[in-house]
Order: structure tokens, then C-alpha cells, then sequence
């Protein structure tokens, strides 16, 4: 199953077919993740990203699948996980400037934002979106690398 909610499911109300509908029409990952940090639901965009098939990540732990390492590969440590902390102290975040990892060992940009999901004034979880942002950052990286290159012959100009 890739759909979040199984909508054929007895008893699917009209909500959770319109909200599984809308979780899978979108090009953003979505995930949701328990209070130990277990993936609750997914969407196809999320899992076609990250290349793992939905039941391959129902029920694992999302900082050890996709966000246990920096972009150099330095350890990451759960207990520093911004993904983590919007549940674990309740506050959601919005981070542009780090790396998840894919099913195949390479990793990617994401732009995430994660945020509690509260029931009854009591902290259940995180919902999570995130989107592969590594052309834009390509895309910086050589605007940067070229305005570098004018500065350098401005320099050049000016002594001359």
C-alpha cells in the first residue's frame, strides 16, 4: 500500500479520503513519526524520495533511516535532531541546510519543517515535510562561484 490511509478500509470516513487524498497529490514528502520517533504514516512522494517502498518504513525509526548522519558523514545525534525536538520539547522547526539519506547510501538537500502533533493538550508525535532542494543549492553554489569569479577580475581590473 503507498496511499497513507487506506481509503478502501470499512469504515473510512469522507475526512480521511480527502485527507489521503490530499497527502498524495502533493510533490512534498510527508511523514508522520510517534513519540519514539517511528514513522506512523507516509507518502508516496516521501517514500519515492527517500527509495524505500512504504512498508519498508512503517514502524522504523526516521532519524536512524534517513537523517543519522551530517552531509560529511559525521554522526548525528538523535538527541540533537531538529525532527526530534518538535515533538520531544514542542517545537517546530524549519531547517534548509542539511542532508537525508536515501535507501541507496547517497544522501540529498532538504528543506524540512517538522511540527508536534498535539491530541487533547498532550504531544502524540510529529508531522514532517520535506522537499529535495539539492538543484537550488547546486544553483547557489555556482551563482556564488561566479560572483566570486567578477569580484577577482574587478580586483585585477583595479590594480591593472
Amino acid at each position: 500500500m503507498s496511499a497513507v490511509l487506506d481509503i478502501a478500509a470499512p469504515g473510512a470516513t469522507a475526512a480521511s479520503e480527502r485527507l489521503a487524498l490530499l497527502l498524495e497529490s502533493t510533490g512534498e514528502g510527508i511523514f508522520g513519526i510517534d513519540l519514539a520517533g517511528r514513522c506512523t504514516f507516509v507518502n508516496r512522494a516521501a517514500a519515492q524520495m527517500l527509495g524505500w517502498r512504504t512498508e519498508q518504513v512503517l514502524g522504523r525509526n526516521m532519524h536512524e533511516l534517513i537523517h543519522h548522519s551530517h552531509g560529511d558523514g559525521r554522526h548525528y545525534p538523535e538527541a540533537a535532531c531538529p525532527i526530534f525536538n518538535a515533538f520531544r520539547r514542542g517545537l517546530p522547526c524549519r531547517i534548509d541546510d542539511e542532508v537525508l539519506w536515501r535507501a541507496d547510501g547517497s544522501s540529498f538537500y532538504a528543506e524540512y519543517s517538522s511540527h508536534p502533533i498535539v491530541e487533547n493538550g498532550a504531544v502524540q508525535g510529529a508531522v514532517v515535510t520535506f522537499s529535495d532542494i539539492t538543484e537550488r543549492r547546486r544553483a547557489q553554489e555556482l551563482s556564488r562561484v561566479r560572483e566570486l569569479a567578477r569580484h577577482q577580475e574587478s580586483v585585477r581590473e583595479a590594480e591593472r
